[in-house]
């Protein structure tokens, strides 16, 4: 996974990423359960507005939990009149249809040089498929380079005619 799959899969910023973990002293690792870890504590700091090192502590404890398909309480006061629920099936289809798009639209960089371009033949069978009459176009490929001239010149000079005759 590179490192902007990995971002785009854990729907936050790359830099962000970056200085959070220099923050935990965290090493990155570019994986799908580090993507989801890092979605999950981006989650709770920018959309909740928790510190980064509860949020951390509190994404830790809430991927622990195996059983999907249940909402889980991260924390909670004493008196429980407050709480903080996280829908843990809603965040992992969220985070698997972001790491759906990392995979398909993020792909990596090819090296070297890129591909060649379709040789004549393949586009010359490509435009019979597309229903182009090739037979004009191998009719004046035939002539030399003067007789193409002489027939652009006919061509130009018969559009000018016809041109004069309609005004």
């Amino acid at each position: 996974m590179t490192v902007r799959q990995f971002a785009v899969a854990a729907a936050a910023d790359i830099k962000w990423i970056t200085n959070s973990a220099a923050l935990l002293r965290r090493r990155l690792r570019y994986s799908d359960r580090e993507a989801k870890w890092w979605g999950c504590v981006r989650l709770l700091t920018e959309a909740i507005g928790l510190p980064l090192k509860t949020a951390a502590e509190a994404a830790t404890a809430l991927l622990r939990v195996t059983q999907s398909g249940r909402q889980v309480t991260i924390g909670s006061d004493p008196s429980h009149s407050a709480s903080l629920v996280v829908d843990l099936t809603r965040y992992e289809s969220i985070f698997l249809g972001n790491l759906s798009r990392a995979r398909v639209h993020e792909l990596p960089k090819r090296r070297g040089r890129p591909p060649r371009l379709a040789t004549s033949r393949q586009a010359l069978s490509s435009a019979h498929h597309y229903g182009i009459d090739l037979g004009l176009i191998r009719s004046a490929l035939a002539r030399t380079p003067a007789e193409r001239l002489e027939m652009l010149e006919a061509n130009a000079l018969f559009l000018r005619e016809m041109r004069r005759k309609q005004k």
